[in-house]
Order: structure tokens, then sequence, then C-alpha cells
């Protein structure tokens, strides 16, 4: 009884965790490069590592939870500065000299013609220069599918950049589409796309989301009745006693 009881409980937990999940997934609906997070379930069934793990219990427990690097929507915006990578790959930017990976292609110039985030984060270009262009040559921008930047028709030489990671596990989510690489570095692409004048939309399907949503709160449900059933077998074996 011990271990059916163990097992409803660490499946509401795992539900319970997944629900959090599934409303951030939500909540960032409609954030620019947001990209959804997944959860993989395991279970401690009968066998040497249930015995040598569990103790002999069985339950479930949530495996991973990993960010899901699919490609979301272009948004078309119209405005010159914006970007979309379409395929694989992160802009490289930095702040305080730390480094970040982001899909976020939201750029601005400072007064000194650098290029950087909304949020102020400096966007790294070939060799990870700071990547900046030069506004004396006029105002009209235009960025190659390359990321070859021209202004006013004449060749800035500067490049928007678009770099690699080999291993998406080893990024760990800071918040605002930012990722920091927990092991390794990324490598400039030599052959991508950037799509200036568009956005790339979180890859979060509402209605997706919405119907995982409601079968994980079912299971949790149904595991919270499971345990409020053998709390109360509990209790009648307490009033029957035990035979001498």
């Amino acid at each position: 009884m011990v271990s059916g009881k163990y097992s409803a409980l660490s499946g509401a937990v795992a539900r319970e965790q997944a629900m959090s999940n599934l409303a951030a997934n939500l909540a960032n609906v409609n954030t620019t490069g947001f990209k959804k997070d997944r959860i993989s379930f395991s279970a401690m069934l009968k066998g040497a590592k249930q015995t040598s793990e569990t103790q002999g219990i069985n339950y479930a427990r949530i495996r991973k939870i990993g960010a899901d690097f699919s490609q979301g929507g272009m948004q078309t915006t119209g405005r010159n500065l914006d970007v979309a990578i379409d395929g694989p790959g992160f802009l490289k930017v930095m702040k305080n000299d730390e480094i970040f990976y982001t899909r976020a292609g939201r750029l601005m110039l400072d007064s000194n013609g650098m290029v950087k985030t909304e949020d102020g984060f400096t966007v790294l270009g070939a060799g990870d220069t700071p990547l900046q262009i030069d506004t004396s040559l006029g105002k009209d921008i235009v960025i190659a599918e390359s990321g070859e930047i021209a202004v006013n028709g004449t060749l800035a030489g500067s490049q928007v950049q678009v770099f690699s990671i080999k291993d998406q596990d080893k990024l760990v989510k800071v918040g605002h589409s930012l990722y920091k690489l927990a092991e390794g570095d990324a490598q400039p692409l030599t052959d991508y796309r950037v799509i200036q004048g568009n956005l790339e939309a979180s890859n979060v399907n509402m209605m997706e989301e919405m119907t995982s949503m409601i079968a994980t709160q079912r299971a949790f449900e149904a595991h919270t009745k499971v345990i409020e059933s053998y709390s109360q077998l509990s209790q009648k074996q307490d009033e029957l006693g035990s035979i001498g």
C-alpha cells in the first residue's frame, strides 16, 4: 500500500510541475524569440535499479525539462533594424563582459552606431567584435540575407553574424529570450539566412499548450483521488486495529 501511495503522490507532484511549465510557456506566447520548454517523464519500476535507488517504491518523476528550439513563425514589422534568423543559430550578445545568446532580433543603434538589443546588450559580429554601423553614410540601412549591411547603397563593412551551438542542451535560460552557455563555445556559421524587417515569434502553440494543460490537470486530479483513497484505507485499518 505504501508503494502505491508514493506512486500516486509522485505522479501528482510531477503533474503539478508540468502545469507550472505549461503556464510559463503560455505566458510567453507573444514574446519575441521565445522557445517553449518540453518536459519528459520517467518512472522507477520493478527491477534492480528500483531496489537500489528507491527502496522498492514505484514512482514517477520529471526526467528533464529542456527548451524546444524549433523555428517560430515570422512576423513582418517593416522596421529595418529588425532581423529574424531563418534556420538554426543564435545572435551573440554581451553585457558587462558576460556572453549570452538570443534569437530575438529587435535591434537598436546607440549614438555611436553600436548595434544593441532592445535591452541594451551589445551585439557581437565576426571575431566577437562589437557590431557597429557607420551612420555617417546615411540612414537607409539594408541588411542582406547573408547578414551583410549596406547604408544608402554603400557597404558598411559590417555584418550580422549568426553563431551555432553544437550541444544546445548546454544552453540555460536566463530570461528575456536570452541564454547562457554553461559549457563550451559557439562557432560562427558560414551559411545562414537573416530576414530584415521581420522578427521570429514565440514557438508556443496556444491551442497545443491549452490541450496539454487540460490533460495534465485531469491527470493531477486522478492522482489526488488515488491519494485520498489510500488515506481512507489507512483510516479504516487504524479503526480495525491488528489481530494479535
